[in-house]
């Protein structure tokens, strides 16, 4: 009994510590007016600064970002107002499927 319920404890610690990532999404988007090399840092802090987003990325000479963030948190359609409200709309790019 005591076996049992050590391993049910450790179990239970361990999902506690364990990150679940059922909700994240990775998403690019396309991104307008990025003309010098600090454009992507304006619309990286803008971006990051949206409630559940993990990481961003500014490609420049693509014009992109590529955005993780947590669905359950906010949504693709926030991470592009935040850049658009920076003054660099962006649009998130549909994927096929």
């Amino acid at each position: 009994m005591k076996r049992l319920v050590m391993l049910l404890t450790i179990l239970g610690l361990a999902s506690a510590v364990l990150p679940t990532n059922a909700a994240e999404q990775t998403r690019m988007f396309e991104v307008e007016k990025m003309t010098c090399a600090v454009c992507p840092v304006t619309v990286t802090k803008a971006m990051e600064k949206v409630n559940g987003v993990a990481a961003v990325s500014v490609d420049l000479g693509t014009k992109t970002a590529t955005v993780t963030f947590d669905d359950e948190l906010t949504t693709s359609d926030a991470v592009a107002e935040a850049s658009t409200n920076a003054g660099y709309p962006a649009k998130l790019i549909k994927t096929g499927g």
